[in-house]
Order: structure tokens, then sequence, then C-alpha cells
């Protein structure tokens, strides 16, 4: 009998626990159903099964869950009410205040690092390679399989000024982020390789407009890779275009192109996104012959890179799409299902400024979107008075010097 008195117990407390646990669960599983690509995985499988479950027909990246469609566009009709001339104007986004329904527990410091993950892969295969011809296809690589990481379907929290953030790959690579101006916004970097062998730093400018039903996101500024021996590779980033913000198909695509140089080798590199695009007019009547997420492009001499022939002057030939894969010369250097990135780790250590500490990003992480929306007002205002007194500051500093 005292057996069978004592065994209820048991079961209460068994099932006390299971249920303090499931709520736990329901949280993260809530959590993840909002943000799928937040789920922690060192090798981003998470993300990569869902990026390719929504490629579009026409090439991209699409939206498909149409909950989450349907209730970003209520917000963004809020928006558009509230702000309706400067949107049709095309004025710069990242001056407007979004409802916090619309972002993601993160930081854009965070999702920055995040865009670095095959630095452990691609920067070591280039630190090794002694051809130079070689080492750019891993330079290239490096930035190229790096691009669908960087989009998501919610926006992260913008820094706020003097935000940092600290993280490292298993095989010593440390990186530093910062938040270095708020108008306009400017976030830089520093990746430094194990034993110094590489830094990859520099700065970018990030600028949003909207365009109607899409909204034209690009990121200006300096982006410089060095490696101890002395050679240097300098790029840029190309433009992301969003599509179907308010009716239509939600896809995001990469558009532009990409230009990378190597004096020290007399080495530059184009790659054309979309590069059969048939433009508005003609697009009406045609279809284009690849999808839009393809590329291509050549590595040349710079010395002959005014000649503008790219076939003729082109040591190697580029093709690819940034969704799935990079060749060069018909042999693939980059397979999405095969070259495996490594997820940043956040430092152990880190200082009072880091994106870790932001309380809008730690109530949006529990859901509680009333909380989170009053922390990122709290932290845009104490970000407008920093920043009046470092103009303050900066002015005293020119009146004493004069």
């Amino acid at each position: 009998m005292s057996k069978k008195e004592k065994s209820p117990k048991k079961k209460t407390k068994k099932s006390t626990k299971k249920k303090e646990l499931n709520e736990k669960q329901i949280l993260r599983q809530k959590l993840l159903k909002i943000y799928p690509y937040l789920k922690r995985d060192k090798s981003f499988r998470a993300l990569r099964k869902f990026m390719q479950s929504r490629i579009h027909k026409s090439g991209g990246v699409q939206l498909l869950n149409s909950k989450e469609v349907k209730q970003q566009r209520v917000w963004c009709w809020d928006v558009v009410k509230q702000v309706g001339k400067d949107f049709l104007e095309g004025k710069d986004l990242t001056r407007i205040a979004l409802p916090a329904r619309l972002f993601e527990p993160r930081s854009f410091l965070e999702r920055l690092a995040e865009g670095f993950a095959y630095a452990p892969l691609y920067l070591e295969q280039a630190y090794k390679a002694t051809d130079p011809i070689e080492r750019m296809k891993n330079v290239v690589c490096f930035m190229f399989a790096g691009l669908h990481l960087s989009l998501t379907n919610s926006k992260p929290f913008n820094p706020i000024l003097g935000e940092t953030y600290q993280c490292y790959f298993q095989n010593g690579t440390q990186i530093f982020c910062e938040q270095t101006s708020h108008h306009p916004p400017v976030s830089a970097f520093q990746l430094i390789g194990p034993n110094d062998k590489y830094m990859y730093h520099g700065y970018g400018n990030w600028s949003a407009s909207f365009k109607g039903n899409s909204i034209d996101v690009s990121q200006k500024g300096k982006y410089e890779l060095d490696f101890n021996d002395g050679t240097k590779y300098t790029w840029d980033n190309p433009n992301v275009r969003i599509n179907g913000i308010l009716i239509k198909d939600r896809v995001t695509n990469y558009e532009g192109m990409i230009k990378f140089t190597d004096k020290k080798n007399d080495l530059g590199c184009v790659i054309f996104f979309d590069p059969d695009a048939l433009g508005f007019f003609k697009s009406l009547i045609f279809s284009s012959s690849t999808p839009r997420h393809c590329v291509k492009g050549y590595i040349y001499n710079l010395s002959k890179e005014k000649q503008k022939n790219w076939e003729e002057i082109s040591l190697s030939r580029i093709t690819g799409a940034w969704v799935d894969n990079l060749t060069f010369d018909e042999k693939v250097y980059w397979k999405i299902d095969n070259n495996l990135p490594e997820r940043p780790h956040p430092s152990k250590t880190y200082i009072p400024s880091d994106s870790r500490y932001r309380k809008d990003r730690k109530a949006l992480a529990k859901l509680e979107w009333d909380k989170a929306a009053k922390m990122k007002v709290e932290g845009e205002e104490k970000q407008r008075y920093d920043r009046k007194l470092r103009a303050q500051q900066l002015k005293d500093m020119k009146k004493n010097n004069n």
C-alpha cells in the first residue's frame, strides 16, 4: 500500500517538471515558427533548408508564409499611411521609425558577422594558395557564398550608436563589429584570422528606399582583405531588391555587379547578377532564359580592363547562382549542400555596449511585442541624446582649437 501511495506523488512531480519544460519548448517553437533561420546550428542547416524550399520560379528567394506576409503588409500599410508622401518620394527607410513587429530578435551587427561564416573554409584555402588566380577564386567564394546567409524575412534591429558585437570561429578567427554612425547608419567590422594570417576589415553604410511595391537596399563603403604576404583585395557589395512588399509574391534578389581587385598580381574579377535580364519593356513580352538569381563573371588582368571584351581578356569564366553554387571553368568551388559554413560563436566575455544587452532584443526573443516596442523607443531616444552630446563635444573641441 505504501508503494501505491507514493507512486502518485512521483507522477505529480514528474508531470509538474514536464509542464515547466513544455512551456519553454512552446515559446521556442513559437519563436522558431516566426524566425526559423535563428535556429542554432553550427552549419546553418536550418537556414539552408528553409531557403531552398522557397526559391521562386523566376529566380530569387520567396517568403512563402502567407500569414506572415499578410501581417507584415498590414504593418507596412500603416507605415505608408503615416509617411505616405515620403514613401512615394523614395525616402531613406533608415530615417523612418518602423514597428517592432517587423524586426527579428537580433541586431544588424549579429547578422553582419554571420555573413562571414565561410571565412574558416575559403580564407584558409586562399591563404595556402600559391597561384594568384587560385587565391582570387577562393576570395571570391568567401564573399559570394555568404550572400544567402544575409537574407531573412524580418529586419534586424538597427544598431544603436556605439553598439558593439564580438564573436569568433573555432579556428581562432576573431570578429569585432561596431556602429560608428547613427545618420547615416555606418557599421564597421574587423575579422582577424588565426596567427594574423589575414585581416578583413572595412565599413558599410546601409540605405533603403521604398519604390512603390519594392524596397531597394544598398551598402556603400570599404571592404578590404589583407594577407600577411602583402596581397590586398578590395571589392564592393551588390544591391538587394525586395519585390512584393504590398502586393504579389514577396521575392528577394541581388542586383548589379561586384568587382574584385588584386593590384599586386594585376588581377580583377567581375560578377554580374541576372546577366540575361531583358529590361522592363522586353520583360513584359518575353521571359528571360535564366532565373534572376543566376550570375556570370570573369577573372582577368587589370591592365587589360579597358578593352571591355570580357570573353577575350578572360583568364577564368564564372557561372553559378547565389542561391546554390559558384563554378570556375566548369569546376564547382562552392555548392550550398556540400561546402558547409560555420556559424560564429558569440564571445563569452563582452563589454557593456554589446548587442546582447539590448532590452528590445531580449523582449522580442520572448515574443513580448509591446515591451519590445517600448524598449526600442527608449533606445532610440537615448541614441538621439548621445548623438547631441557627441556633436556638442566636437563643436567645443573645434572652438578650443581655434
